[in-house]
């Protein structure tokens, strides 16, 4: 994945906020909203220096662990496949936006903005830029950095449960099938 210091961080960051990394869009708004599977479903992109990672996680009951990993799958090669609206990705970049300001309010919150800048040897420039690249996402890219690194062929499903009672529904998502 692209880690902080590469020009698709950001890309990313806001592919992740519209997929799942933000409470109203689209993976809540599946397993959450439609299909009332988990409260708090939640993606994120995590960084270590000069790494980073993508991630989903979703509290869900024994009898819908199967379902809820197919809608998550769905919506993962959704936006691999169709570019977000210019009105959906504004959404999330007016979101992304303000959350940033409200990020650095506090001195504790100015503070791990300036040490995640400097743990990943990222230039200064980097927080007052930020919203900037942010606002210029365009929808294509979006799919780009999906399709370059959202991969589900490549990805490690960890599932938390009773085996005999979910086995069967995890049997679509084992390596070689």
């Amino acid at each position: 994945m692209a880690d902080p210091t590469s020009p698709d961080y950001l890309v990313l960051d806001v592919m992740d906020s519209l997929l799942g990394g933000s409470f109203a869009f689209r993976i809540t708004s599946n397993i959450r909203d439609q299909k009332g599977y988990t409260y708090s479903p939640r993606s994120q992109v995590g960084t270590r220096k000069h790494l980073a990672y993508w991630l989903e996680a979703a509290d869900v009951t024994t009898a819908v662990t199967g379902p809820s990993l197919k809608e998550i799958f769905y919506e993962i090669d959704r936006i691999r496949k169709e570019p977000p609206s210019a009105q959906e990705l504004k959404g999330i970049q007016n979101y992304l936006a303000g959350l940033f300001v409200l990020k650095n309010t506090s001195p504790d919150g100015l503070i791990a903005q300036l040490h995640f800048v400097d743990s990943q040897g990222l230039e200064r420039s980097f927080l007052s830029s930020y919203v900037q690249k942010v606002m210029a996402v365009t929808p294509q890219e979006i799919q780009r950095v999906s399709e370059s690194y959202i991969v589900p062929s490549k990805m490690t499903i960890i599932v938390v449960g009773d085996k005999a009672k979910i086995a069967e529904q995890l049997k679509p998502y084992e390596s070689g099938q």
